[in-house]
Formats: structure tokens, sequence, C-alpha cells
């Protein structure tokens, strides 16, 4: 959908939240993307080549930046793209995107987390990993949390730690970032089962908070709970999301809308 085109889209479910428990770093909205038949994007996909992609800019990014949402055919000639399966199911319709992951490396080992974690229970609506725009973020189940944070802690461990109140997040992930480079920090590759890897600048995961505090940008969850690639984690990335495929692409972004 691009350009002044006007279009009407009827039977769409609006609502409101009486609650946050996460950070979301003072948000003033939140459009869901759930591809669900009352939503906006199961509406809008269904007129325009039933896709839809959008790239997000650094969260601190100056007014100027601005993300894009397109609904139709998105930037995909991007170098170096790349394409995983979007686990739907028969339908289509979803609130969540599901992706199919085997695992997590720092510095291209991987790391030792048990297979079970990857695993989506439909039926008990547990396990395996989503992407999701309304969390901040990153969420990680305890076996795969406790192993990146292993692999991440000692890298800021020269660094006075500092205390910031985050909902789910563990003591010690927070630090006076005085003298830090980001080539300190090992590189973070979120690996998929067909083949596909996602490599997230290191920002993305060592964020600023306010400044002159940097935060390892996770979260922990239950040993059983769907993990979470969280919005700053998405960030300078190119995401399409091929609902009638069920694919996802993805690529580096600088977030211009050509």
């Amino acid at each position: 959908m691009r350009g002044n085109e006007k279009v009407k889209l009827e039977n769409i479910t609006i609502g409101c939240s009486e609650s946050i428990s996460s950070h979301n770093f003072e948000l003033d909205g939140l459009l869901g993307l759930g591809c669900i038949l009352q939503s906006f994007t199961g509406q809008a996909i269904t007129r325009y080549e039933k896709k839809f992609s959008y790239c997000l800019v650094d969260h601190l990014s100056p007014s100027n930046l601005a993300n894009f949402l397109v609904f139709g055919s998105g930037d995909n000639q991007l170098p170096n793209i790349q394409e995983t399966e979007l686990l739907l199911g028969a339908w289509y319709w979803s609130t969540h995107y599901h992706v199919n992951v085997s695992g997590i490396s720092l510095d291209g080992k991987m790391l030792d987390i048990p297979s079970d974690v990857w695993l989506y229970n439909p039926r008990a609506r547990q396990g395996g990993m989503i992407l999701d725009t309304g969390t901040s973020l990153t969420a990680l189940a305890a076996p795969a949390y406790d192993k990146v944070m292993k692999g991440l802690i000692p890298s800021i461990s020269r660094f006075q730690r500092e205390t910031r109140e985050w909902p789910g997040q563990m003591p010690g992930q927070c630090f006076n970032s005085t003298g830090f480079e980001e080539t300190m920090v090992p590189r973070l590759a979120i690996h998929f089962a067909d083949g596909a890897k996602f490599k997230p600048p290191v920002k993305s995961y060592v964020i600023d908070e306010v400044i002159g505090i940097k935060c390892l940008g996770f979260i922990k969850f239950d040993w059983h709970e769907v993990s979470i690639i969280g919005n700053i984690l998405q960030q300078n990335y190119f995401w399409e999301f091929d609902i009638w495929n069920q694919k996802l692409r993805f690529a580096p972004s600088s977030c211009t809308l050509n």
C-alpha cells in the first residue's frame, strides 16, 4: 500500500489495554500486526498480495528518521536477503508469527540449549519462538536465557553495574557504559532450522537505557513459555511476512523506503 491511495477496511476489531507488564519505552499506542480476520493486518493483506513488510529504526533515532510499514510487495530486492519458514498452521490466520529456530550462537559457537526449547506445542501454546513488534525486549525461555547470559555477562564484567527496574530482567544486566566498545561483546546470531541466520547488530541487544547506561536487552521466561524476538532486536532490518506462502524474508536495512 504505497502513495496516497485510500482504502476502506471494514469489520476491524479495535480495543485497548488496561495494564502493561513489560518495558515498552513509554509507548503512545500500539498497532497489533497479528493476522486474524478481524485485525487491521488481516483486512489489509487480503487486498495486497497477502503479504506485508516493515523496518524499524533505532528506538533512540531522531524524529526525522521513521519506521515504515508496507502492505503488498516490499523492498525484497535488498542484497543478502534471507528466507525462512513461517509456522502459521493450515488456515494461515494467526495472532502470532512462529519461526522454526534451531539454536543461538555467540561468535559462531552454538550454545548448548536443549532443542525442546525451540519446539512449539500448539495445543498448549508453549515453546518455540515468535517475532513480535509489540514487545520491546527479547524474551528467552530459561534454558536459552541462562546460556546467552553466561556468554554475554563476562564481556561487561569490567563495568560498574547499575540497577534498572525492568519487569522480568535479572540483576546484573545493566552497567555504566563509559569506555564501552561494541567490539567487546560476542556477536549473537539466531539460527533457523532451514539454514537462515539472523545476526542483529550489537546495539540491538546491548541497548541504551539512558545516557551513560546500557543494558543487555533480554528478559527471562519460564522453561515452557514462548520465546520472543522483540522489536528492539528487530531494528535496522527489513522484515517481509509472506502469509500466503508462509515465508519470512529479512535483510539488514537502513529503513529507507524507496
